[in-house]
């Protein structure tokens, strides 16, 4: 029997230049063909472009074989399509908006599911652990990236209800001593270093070592004016400089049956924090220039232990998944927006979660496969924020308090804005199984989970606690032709994201503003074909989702105390439907052309009113969400001289978006109930192997297009000081601008 190890992480070699948008939108077909008929890796080497092994239903197959869609990257797209961070994610896949929030955190929503902001919707997995805490760090010397679209209740739990971006790490190899060195230098003082090494301990045991340095000083500047007082803003110009550095050990050992996979991981970054670029309406002018009285920073480490047992029980596999992973991060940020001190916020918070999973799984070998499991998440925050008021702030009311002097940033008072101590604890059983008659595979899954939040607010006094459990099914049928190349599925699938507790409360509140947990029930139907003598690779998925009680995070000024106020609430159900299409096509044996498109038709559902204004949202496009996106990619790879090249070109697009406006703006205010712009990306890529020495060079938003990742109105702290409305203002978060990269590497 091959073991979970060797199947997960021993992924074939497929050099198609494969789809952006994730060739295996693997809308995957439940497939047929079994173990003792068609190995994974067998027909992942065969001619047709586009196959990748993935861990989609924690076991190992094609993307021809599970019933829902999966786009996949593989090693070799990573690196030649720049595939770095959730950004690059976010722009290569169709129906995903994915970016770095401002403070560090990931946006995210899949076919509309999930919300920005702190309620996340979707979740993020390194190695097949899930991560809370640093879910946008890099990880490098990733093996792939798989992208599950649509709720995953079934096999990955709550905070899975859009589906889940899994980051799959190359793990050590036995018997092979080899190494890699890698650097890349780019405008804008970009400068990016990586190290690998993969050592033999003995014939059963290797260990491999993974590091990297990157430091950028950004695109954006910060202007620096002089304030009231006649300072300026302490620190560089450079208000978006990053610094991050990284270190990754992997321990794996094979004992003639049992197999071990241990690793240690350490992340570091001070980063920009919040820099939101001030517009003045929903004309957006995309300046790049900010200017705050002070570069906030975001200081975040993370420290990750794993312990990965794989066990033979017979014909069974006992496995065993455990982690442990700790992040402290701190937080600044310039609330008024101004070169003027008024407000501040500093946030500390710490990140502990603990989870286990354990898995029993039959072989592949039979036409009944299954599972059956049980999880354990302890997951706790411990945030102590306080609000800053400096002498700056006196120039607002110069009667109220001292005359301005030169010390406009001595502190005049700190207020508690949210000093809380938070917990989550999860437990769960699950069941998945598929059988296979003939042509027709039938699968299914049940999941029951069990929440438990609590919270204390240190700075009001007031707790809460919820405990809640949620039953979740699955279920799919598919069939494929002889020839294993048609497959047609579809899909019943659910998932949920678990309520809790907001981060504030009103000032006449005598309890913890509580929001209950989200639904979602979604039908996929899907398409997958290996056309044109297999050089066509096609699939093609259509769904419907049913979204209850969905969570939204408002941010908003109370009216009592004119102190900000930041709250999850439910808004009510949506419905959105939609379908996406991907292709890729070997052309010829040097020429690879792959794109893929997405449709979503979303709607609040009648009888929905905005939170904030009472105004009917029946029939309005819930937030952040894109009719349209797609992606395209012309790869050509050839031989020259001794070497190997390629050249690629890429380009990525989004329509028009809408943004949480409808939530606050009624007719008749100051801005319009804008939507975020849609854009262009064009990307070139061109590099050229000579043994173990490789050369690149790439160009990033060749045309240097602007854009907002996100742009969303957000709570006027300055008043009168920021034109606009008294109350709200319009905030946007940069894409990457421009940018040439030029790199080396040495394999050994």
């Amino acid at each position: 029997m091959q073991s979970y190890f060797q199947k997960d992480y021993r992924l074939s070699p497929v050099r198609c230049g494969v789809s952006l948008t994730g060739l295996a939108l693997a809308l995957a077909v439940s497939s047929t063909v079994h173990a003792q008929e068609t190995d994974p890796e067998a027909v992942a080497q065969e001619s047709s472009p586009g196959l990748i092994i993935v861990t989609a239903r924690k076991r190992s197959e094609t993307t021809l074989e599970v019933p829902e869609t999966v786009t996949a990257f593989s090693e070799e797209t990573l690196e030649r399509a720049n595939i770095e961070d959730i950004d690059d994610v976010g722009l290569a896949v169709p129906n995903l908006q994915l970016s770095t929030r401002a403070d560090g955190f990931p946006n995210v929503t899949v076919r509309g599911l999930g919300g920005f902001g702190n309620t996340q919707g979707v979740g993020f997995y390194l190695d097949d652990v899930q991560l809370f805490s640093d879910a946008s760090s890099r990880f490098g010397d990733l093996e792939r990236i798989e992208v599950l679209k649509g709720p995953q209740g079934i096999l990955y739990g709550g905070s899975n209800i859009g589906g889940a971006v899994k980051f799959v790490s190359a793990r050590p190899e036995l018997g092979i001593f080899e190494g890699r060195i890698a650097a890349k230098a780019g405008t804008d003082n970009y400068f990016d270093g990586e190290i690998e090494l993969n050592v033999p301990l003995g014939s059963n045991w290797a260990f491999k070592a993974f590091a990297f340095g990157e430091t950028d000083d950004s695109f954006l500047t910060n202007a620096q004016t002089p304030r009231q007082s006649g300072g300026i803003a302490a620190g560089s110009e450079d208000i978006g400089k990053r610094e991050q550095y990284g270190v990754r050990g992997a321990l794996y050992g094979d004992l003639g049956g049992p197999e071990i996979y241990l690793t240690a991981r350490y992340n570091e970054l001070d980063g920009p924090n919040n820099l939101w670029i001030r517009e003045l309406d929903g004309d957006f002018q995309y300046s790049r220039t900010l200017d705050l009285s002070y570069n906030p920073r975001n200081t975040r480490e993370t420290f990750g232990l794993t312990g990965h047992v794989d066990i033979p029980v017979g014909d069974l596999t006992l496995q065993s998944i455990t982690s442990y992973t700790e992040t402290e991060s701190r937080r600044e940020t310039d609330l008024d927006i101004l070169n003027e001190f008024v407000l501040d916020l500093f946030r500390p918070e710490d990140f502990e979660a603990f989870t286990q999973e354990i898995r029993l799984s039959s072989d592949d070998s039979g036409p009944f496969v299954w599972q059956v499991g049980g999880y354990l998440l302890d997951l706790s925050r411990d945030l102590d924020s306080v609000l800053i008021i400096r002498e700056g702030f006196c120039f607002i009311d110069p009667g109220a308090c001292a005359p301005l002097s030169t010390n406009d940033d001595e502190i005049l008072a700190e207020v508690p804005f949210e000093v809380s101590r938070r917990s989550r604890e999860q437990i769960a059983a699950f069941v998945n199984a598929s059988y296979e008659f003939g042509q027709i595979e039938v699968s299914g899954g049940l999941r029951v989970d069990n929440t438990t939040s609590e919270r204390d607010n240190l700075d009001t006094g007031l707790s809460g606690k919820t405990k809640e459990t949620v039953v979740l099914g699955r279920a799919s049928v598919a069939w494929s032709n002889f020839d294993e190349t048609t497959l047609l599925y579809a899909t019943f699938s659910q998932g949920f994201e678990p309520g809790d507790f907001s981060l504030s409360n009103l000032s006449t509140a005598n309890s913890l503003l509580q929001y209950n947990k989200e639904t979602a029930d979604q039908i996929e139907i899907g398409y997958k074909g290996r056309l044109l003598d297999n050089n066509l690779f096609l699939t093609i998925a259509a769904f419907y989702v049913d979204y209850q009680d969905r969570q939204f995070e408002l941010q908003t000024v109370d009216p009592v105390t004119d102190t900000p106020v930041e709250g999850i609430v439910n808004v009510g159900d949506s419905t959105q439907k939609g379908i996406e299409v991907d292709f890729v096509w070997q052309l010829s044996n040097n020429l690879t052309f792959s794109g893929g498109a997405g449709y979503i038709d979303a709607e609040w559902d009648e009888g929905v009113v905005s939170p904030v204004t009472g105004l009917s949202l029946g029939g309005v496009q819930p937030p952040n969400v894109a009719k349209w996106s797609g992606s395209g990619a012309l790869e050509y790879e050839g031989d020259i001289g001794n070497g190997e090249f390629f050249v690629r070109g890429q380009a990525r697009y989004k329509s028009k978006s809408s943004t949480n406006a409808q939530f606050f703006d009624v007719p008749g205010d100051d801005y319009p109930i804008f939507v975020n712009p849609s854009y262009f990306v064009f990307d070139l890529a061109a590099g050229v192997d000579f043994g173990n020495l490789s050369f690149g060079a790439r160009a990033e938003n060749i045309f240097d297009k602007k854009y907002f990742t996100d742009v969303q109105e957000f709570p006027n702290f300055a008043g009168s000081l920021n034109p606009g409305e008294p109350g709200q203002i319009i905030i946007g978060t940069f894409g990457q601008a421009q940018r040439f990269i030029l790199s080396v590497g040495y394999e050994f």
